[in-house]
């Protein structure tokens, strides 16, 4: 019996690994642009993709994780900036320094990675920072709440329309000739246009 129960764990833990978060999640939104930045800890030389979304009727934003350089999993399960500012805004009022675990409620899937890689996407768009004198702990900038008009002028650019299903496991992104933004793959769709600040 403890065989079967630790062979059922370790299926239910690759299963989690593995999981890939569906298209239809994006349906109805327009992607705007493609962006790199860097990882929150200060080892990590290879980089983290992601891109920002935007509703065609609401207006609505969404940022998804779409790639990581080196080899670890992660959810590309878009996350609502406005759920993001939800956070945000609680975060501010505790006006105390926070792990990156405090954006963990933001995702379905369970990847280890998610909380620190979005921290990560956060620090790059300048709503959090690293903490001056604590390791691995963040704040929220005073001007936090500027983010959202922020996302409303950066321009649309999409160069190529490709499905990265690599997720970081070294396996070379499959190319998508002639079809557009708009229709719905059944893939995770990962236009690879190196847009970087």
């Amino acid at each position: 019996i403890p065989m079967y129960v630790k062979y059922i764990g370790i299926f239910t833990s690759i299963g989690i690994k593995t999981m890939q978060p569906s298209i239809y999640e994006k349906v109805g939104y327009e992607l705007i642009q493609t962006f790199q930045c860097h990882k929150l800890s200060e080892r990590a030389q290879d980089k983290l993709h992601y891109q920002l979304w935007k509703h065609s009727d609401t207006g609505v934003f969404g940022l998804a994780l779409s790639k990581n350089e080196s080899t670890g999993g992660f959810s590309a399960e878009l996350i609502l900036v406005e759920d993001v500012m939800q956070i945000l805004s609680q975060l501010h009022k505790e006006q105390k320094p926070f792990h990156a675990t405090a954006f963990k409620e933001l995702f379905i899937g369970k990847s280890v990675n998610n909380s620190s890689f979005f921290g990560a996407v956060l620090v790059d768009q300048k709503v959090i920072r690293l903490h001056p004198q604590t390791t691995r702990l963040l704040e929220v900038m005073e001007d936090y709440e500027l983010w959202p008009s922020r996302l409303e002028s950066i321009p649309v650019s999409v160069a190529v329309d490709e499905v990265d299903t690599s997720q970081g496991n070294g396996k070379q992104p499959k190319k998508r000739q002639g079809k557009p933004m708009s229709i719905v793959h059944t893939e995770e769709v990962s236009p690879d246009a190196d847009c970087t600040h």
